[in-house]
């Protein structure tokens, strides 16, 4: 069966992709981690994470680094900066960040005033973090353990999924949900519902297993039963055709001898029978922990690209990032690609924890690792964050699918028609800024589709069907 797909795959798509380092960006970070980055409006970057350069008696959440990767020395230190945990763009050049609970950042990398921090508003407590989705209109929705005392509307105890108000006060109009262990990583679906995996066996009082989901309002969604009953989940990639990628390290009550590092779910929760699961292990790779698949990044013509910890997948050598079809059928890409080790504290990591596509043409992917070979080019002195150059785009399937999808006018003033020769099922349209923030999302049902455009600047237009991305083009906005 396996083998039947691989065929298919090499048989439908010729596209291949090559991803290099970019030996002129480099950081001088001596420990622990960077769990996450985010590309600020004048081209340096916002690091979040455990980090601690030369002189630094103790770890800052945060730091901000230059276009080559070194550090901002302008950047302050915490109180005036805050980090640790995922970053999320919005508007206006803002973005949130984690921390033991969340805080929303000016463009600088530095505290929005106007969004006080959880905790000091009234009715709420942090205990346990978990993990956070920020709305279009700037509204929090946490995860986490963390305990209430609103006795006016009687939400007084530990709640596992909270909404906050955009200026960071407990939102006293939403009905918080409560489990009977913390909430960790979720995320936020097509359908506007939300994945969510636990520590926990039952939800606002019905059972669970450790992968479930979630209406908009947080009231579980009852059709969805994936049984998964041992393992940790760390990552989600969702499908317009209310299937979802999950990725980490678990098993499924269908298959109990099988460990899954990366599946693809049905809209019911049964495993996907088209999607073959790779094998994933550690290989030779001397660390501390894994295998697992903590980041999921959706590629062209429904490729996807994952990584974590792990030096094989499926018997080849991939070091901590690989790439598979929408088959499941591993990929040329990042073949003899490892993550040097890093010798912490802790233990020992080569973990690559996000992969962020800030354009066609590059990549940064950040974790705990010391020295990156692509391959072909072996930098010992590449430190935690590093920079990928892609230097060969989608060909075949992708050049087709872009042939059928043209937009006209562009340049453009306010009004642009996308028209396409062929709808493949479920298709949608979505448009990003220049980061990479999606701005709008509109599903296509005619040949021709009218978008309307409010603000100036670049996009990136990216048509979506029922399996993934199939292409993409620029649009400018005078």
């Amino acid at each position: 069966m396996h083998t039947v797909a691989a065929l298919w795959a090499a048989t439908a798509s010729c596209a291949q992709w090559n991803f290099t380092l970019d030996t002129t960006f480099r950081t001088t970070i001596l420990d622990e981690n960077v769990n996450a980055i985010h590309v600020l409006p004048d081209g340096k970057l916002f690091a979040s994470g455990r980090i601690r350069y030369p002189g630094d008696f103790s770890v800052r959440g945060s730091a901000r680094l230059l276009s080559n990767g070194q550090r901002d020395f302008a950047f302050p230190m915490f109180p005036q900066t805050t980090g640790s945990g995922k970053i999320t763009p919005w508007v206006d050049g803002k973005f949130y960040v984690g921390t033991t609970v969340v805080r929303r950042m000016l463009p600088d990398g530095l505290i929005d005033p106007t969004f006080v921090t959880p905790g000091t508003g009234p009715y709420y407590a942090w205990s346990t973090t978990g993990d956070y989705h920020v709305f279009p209109d700037g509204r929090v929705l946490m995860s986490g353990s963390h305990t209430l005392s609103d006795t006016v509307r009687g939400f007084v105890g530990s709640y596992e999924l909270i909404w906050f108000t955009n200026t960071g006060y407990l939102d006293t109009t939403r009905t918080h949900r409560n489990a009977n262990g913390p909430i960790w990583e979720f995320k936020e679906l097509p359908s506007g519902q939300f994945i969510c995996t636990c520590n926990c066996s039952q939800y606002d009082g019905q059972p669970v297993s450790k992968l479930f989901r979630v209406h908009s309002d947080g009231e579980l969604d009852t059709n969805f039963q994936p049984g998964i009953n041992w393992g940790n989940i760390f990552a989600y990639h969702g499908l317009p055709d209310g299937g979802v990628y999950v990725g980490g390290r678990y098993k499924s009550a269908a298959a109990p001898n099988d460990t899954l590092y990366l599946a693809r779910f049905m809209a019911d929760g049964s495993l996907d029978p088209t999607f073959i699961p790779p094998l994933v292990a550690m290989g030779t790779l001397d660390a501390d922990y894994g295998p697992s698949v903590v980041h999921l990044l959706p590629w062209y013509n429904g490729h996807l690209i994952a990584s974590g910890e792990f030096g094989h997948v499926d018997q080849q050598p991939r070091g901590s990032i690989f790439m598979v079809d929408s088959s499941g059928t591993l990929t040329n890409a990042f073949t003899s690609f490892q993550a040097g080790v890093y010798l912490g504290q802790f233990g020992n990591s080569a973990e690559i924890v996000q992969v962020v596509q800030v354009s066609e043409d590059t990549l940064y992917i950040c974790g705990a690792f010391v020295g990156c070979n692509d391959g072909t080019t072996n930098d010992t002195l590449q430190r935690f964050v590093s920079r990928l150059l892609v230097s060969e785009l989608p060909t075949g399937i992708e050049q087709q699918a872009n042939a059928a999808f043209s937009v006209f006018p562009n340049p453009v003033t306010t009004t642009a028609t996308v028209e396409m020769e062929r709808m493949p099922p479920g298709t949608l349209l979505v448009l990003r800024d220049a980061l990479g923030r999606e701005v709008l999302r509109q599903r296509v049902t005619d040949h021709y589709t009218t978008l309307t455009l409010e603000r100036s600047g670049v996009y990136l237009l990216e048509l979506w069907d029922g399996v993934g991305r199939l292409a993409t083009q620029r649009i400018v906005v005078e």
